[in-house]
């Protein structure tokens, strides 16, 4: 629900009345993404990140047939490509000469960061792949489109409340791709 006064729109919340889910408050939202050392950005605390404008993760099953009952669950856990979307910068040149050295980078780190009424730059999920390469390079004008192979992800949920306080609740989740297994501890 929105309220304007004049030609000022106030704060909104967002709670749908029929699912019965909590209001979280005016809470907006961005995504950064972190390739070790070869990023850069002006956002407190998140210099070696760069802006994420899209990115695509699949996480599938690999399993035969199109039906529920040719499903396989102990068939094998894969991860498409990640696709990164990020804005052309001065760190255009290091990614194409990781691309060309075939350099491992030990951490590509997507975050989504929280400005909530109390504060700006809380981080609210984090996906953590790790020993990636860099596969692609597309350039366009405006942007690099990365794609990078993964071996292992990790996500992490942050429980945040619209004041930016941290709650209780924070999970985290991992999975080994070479080995098929989940490395949570």
């Amino acid at each position: 629900m929105s309220f304007s006064k004049g030609s000022i729109v106030d704060s909104t919340t967002q709670n749908h009345l029929d699912s019965n889910n909590p209001s979280v408050g005016s809470v907006t939202s961005s995504f950064l993404v972190k390739l070790e050392d070869m990023l850069s950005s002006t956002v407190d605390g998140y210099d070696d990140f760069a802006p994420l404008l899209w990115f695509t993760s699949t996480e599938e099953r690999v399993s035969s047939g199109k039906s529920a009952g040719d499903f396989k669950p102990s068939a094998t856990l894969v991860h498409s490509l990640l696709e990164l979307h990020v804005p052309t910068d001065s760190y255009m040149p290091t990614l194409r000469q990781s691309l060309r050295d075939n350099s491992n980078i030990p951490q590509v780190k997507i975050v989504r960061l929280g400005h909530t009424d109390g504060s700006s730059n809380t981080e609210l999920y984090s996906s953590t792949f790790g020993d990636c390469k860099l596969e692609a390079i597309e350039e366009f004008p405006d942007k690099l489109v990365l794609h990078v192979r993964i071996f292992t992800r990790e996500d992490e949920s942050m429980a945040i409340d619209t004041t930016g306080a941290e709650g209780e609740g924070n999970t985290a989740s991992s999975w080994d791709y070479s080995t098929n297994a989940s490395t949570a501890s």
